[in-house]
């Protein structure tokens, strides 16, 4: 039986895992983080939550393309979405209707 590779974000291989998965730098990783002011994209969240120590990198599931750091829990709800801005739209006039 073959075994498939999988690589698993932690502390010990941060740096290699950014490139390895989403093919950027800790530099870059760095660099967003201090343009976030140290806090997540969407909530402003100062704790990157979850199980983990560091901030989850949002990519494009499509394109690959890294759109910044994200808390755990704004990480998994755009995952949930699907990343797909009308299911968003209507998440927000469902809760804006029902306030």
């Amino acid at each position: 039986m073959r075994r498939k590779a999988r690589a698993t974000w932690n502390d010990n291989n941060h740096e290699y895992f950014l490139m390895y998965r989403y093919g950027i730098k800790k530099a870059d990783y760095d660099r967003m983080l201090a343009e976030q002011d140290g806090r997540c994209a969407i909530c402003r969240s100062d704790v990157p939550g979850g199980k983990y120590t560091l901030w989850p990198v949002d990519h494009c599931h499509t394109t690959n393309q890294v759109r910044g750091l994200l808390c755990h829990r704004c990480n998994m709800g755009l995952g949930y979405f699907k990343d797909d801005v009308n299911r968003l739209r209507s998440a927000i006039a469902y809760l804006t209707k029902n306030a």
